[in-house]
């Protein structure tokens, strides 16, 4: 998969030849190409969002920026040395209906998401990372 991707996530277009990951299209668990996509750390975990919420891994916000656009925000915030929570600072974030790491936002987006894999949220939400280590955002080539 990551060959045929060109080792590109089809969620953002990070490229890199490091830790990406390859996920399910669909809940089958068949592993032939069709079911499989390449994507980078960072929007799987917003694909598994409800998991990272209760994990610390993100937050959930409002946000003018696309979930894409917070991304690669972050990426090249940590490529420059800043740490997630003054990558947070930069983004204008306003909190929503609920707590930004709370587990009603995880039920109430999970439960909007339906079965299709998203790496985004409904907007204006975005999920902002909070606990990701520098190897799984940074440029990995």
């Amino acid at each position: 998969m990551l060959e045929r991707d060109h080792n590109a996530c089809q969620f953002c277009g990070h490229v890199a030849r490091k830790y990406m990951n390859v996920h399910h299209l669909n809940e089958s668990g068949e592993n032939n190409p069709d079911n499989l996509i390449t994507c980078c750390v960072a929007c799987h975990a917003v694909l598994h969002v409800g998991r990272n919420l209760t994990l610390g891994v993100v937050e959930v916000w409002e946000s003018k920026l696309s979930q894409v656009e917070i991304v690669r925000a972050t990426r090249e915030g940590v490529k420059s040395g800043k740490t997630l929570q003054a990558i947070k600072k930069t983004l204008k974030l306003k909190k929503g209906l609920y707590p930004p790491g709370s587990i009603e936002y995880a039920n109430t987006i999970v439960a909007s998401m339906g079965k299709s894999p998203r790496a985004s949220l409904e907007e204006p939400l975005s999920a902002v990372f909070i606990n990701l280590k520098r190897w799984q955002i940074e440029q990995a080539t």
